[in-house]
This record gives C-alpha cells, structure tokens and sequence, in this order.
C-alpha cells in the first residue's frame, strides 16, 4: 500500500502541452530509478516494442491472406 499515494494533478484541454507534461514527468521517474531499475525497464520496453512489430506483421500477412 505504501506504492500508491493519491495525488490531486492538472489535465490541460491542449493535447500537445498535456503530452509533453506527461513526457517531462516520465523524464523525471526513469531518472529518479537506480542505474538497475533502468537497465530492466529500457530492457522490458523494447521486448515490448519488438513484440508490438511482430503481431503488427502478422496483422498485415494475415489480412493479405497469408501472402507475402
């Protein structure tokens, strides 16, 4: 429980700025990690991100039929 703490924030009606508020947040937290809880979570992302290219290519062999 001690993991979670309710905070009161700001949401801006501008897409663009609340984007990069978040962006400069996320900046913050991954920089607040030791250099190991930066090692794994880099490492996490980007089995992620190879695993989203993968099905988003079986997603577009698949609609083509199954051909190349």
């Amino acid at each position: 429980m001690n993991e979670i703490r309710p905070v009161i924030g700001i949401e801006f009606d501008d897409k663009y700025i609340d984007a990069k508020k978040k962006f400069i947040e996320c900046l913050d937290a991954f920089n607040k990690l030791n250099p190991v809880q930066q090692e794994q979570l880099v490492k996490e992302i980007a089995a992620s991100v190879g695993m989203i290219a993968l099905l988003e290519q079986f997603i577009r062999f698949m609609h083509n039929g199954g051909q190349r």
